[in-house]
């Protein structure tokens, strides 16, 4: 199997030759590249006179560099690493196209098309009374919402995107940002509805969310994604309780303990991965991970780490 197809098999249900796995976000990037990092990332670099056609190139080896030292399947094109312009998304087109032209099939490329409400950023205040106040309105642009996404759907998909990765976070480590009733009329509905639309259109998906999901999981996985990431450990979920209940049902990926990876001892790391190894692998279904990504700032060597446990205990 190539590392596209071990995911495909993955998301489909089925046992691949080994257990793939990725990240979301891989921020930690000079170390092992050179002294390189994101053009649109955390740092971003100074480079004088670069075009944006160059931009999209050094962008582009750079997802493939570091898929190719940890033995990653998926390239996720985050949007933030992707665009060099404001308009429709089209550095993270870009990079798609020049990631498949510079590895071919080799991996699976997915990016960002959550069309639906997510923890805000800014003007908390303003969320919260329209959604009391104003529910229709917040119906309309929901609807907007999955209307623009189904339009982004074509493009990425004719660029050559296998699908995406949805990455609107709805839950705190104490639960979803707003009530289970709430996710059920203003989420839930145009989440399935996206989904439905992402798949007859021929991508794969998977759900992204941090924090505790265990209030809200039922419309996650009543959504149809093939796969949900990121099973969070550090708000209570446990990937042995969901791989019981939902594992033949839907693809997990992830749950090694990030604040382990940053604070944690070496004893700690390696048994938050050795747990989701030995309670994840059981009939396949799932794509090895930290519990988010690797952020900026994240030691390496805890990185290091997992990956050596990764590869002593993949084999099926």
């Amino acid at each position: 199997m190539n590392h596209r197809e071990r995911i495909i098999t993955v998301l489909n249900g089925g046992i691949p030759d080994y257990i793939p796995t990725f990240e979301l976000v891989f921020d930690e990037t000079e170390r092992d590249f050179e002294g390189r990092t994101w053009i649109g990332g955390p740092v971003d670099p100074d480079i004088e006179g670069m075009s944006y056609a160059d931009k999209i190139k050094y962008n582009a080896k750079l997802y493939i560099d570091v898929a190719k030292r940890f033995g990653h399947s998926m390239i996720f094109v985050n949007r933030n690493l992707g665009i060099h312009e404001n308009k429709n998304e089209t550095g993270v087109r870009d990079t798609i196209m020049e990631i498949r032209n510079q590895s071919g099939d080799e991996y699976m490329l997915m990016c960002h098309n959550d069309p639906t409400f997510m923890i805000p950023f800014n003007n908390m205040e303003d969320f919260c009374f329209n959604l009391m106040d104003r529910p229709e309105y917040m119906h309309e642009v929901a609807r907007n919402n999955v209307k623009d996404s189904k339009r982004i759907c074509h493009e990425m998909l004719e660029a050559g995107a296998d699908g995406f990765i949805l990455c609107c976070d709805y839950c705190f480590n104490s639960g979803p940002f707003i009530s289970p009733a709430q996710f059920e009329e203003f989420i839930a509905p145009y989440l399935k509805e996206a989904v439905k639309y992402f798949k007859n259109a021929g991508a794969y998906v998977i759900k992204h969310t941090d924090g505790n999901i265990m209030p809200i999981i039922d419309y996650l996985i009543d959504a149809e994604p093939h796969g949900l990431h990121s099973l969070d450990p550090m708000a209570g979920v446990d990937i042995k309780v969901i791989k019981e209940k939902y594992g033949d049902k839907i693809a997990l990926c992830g749950n090694v303990d990030c604040s382990l990876m940053q604070t944690g001892t070496r004893d700690q790391i390696r048994d938050s991965a050795e747990y989701c190894l030995k309670h994840a692998k059981h009939g396949g279904g799932y794509i090895f991970s930290t519990s988010n990504c690797v952020f900026r700032g994240m030691p390496l060597e805890s990185y290091d780490l997992i990956h050596e446990i990764w590869l002593a205990n993949r084999e099926y």
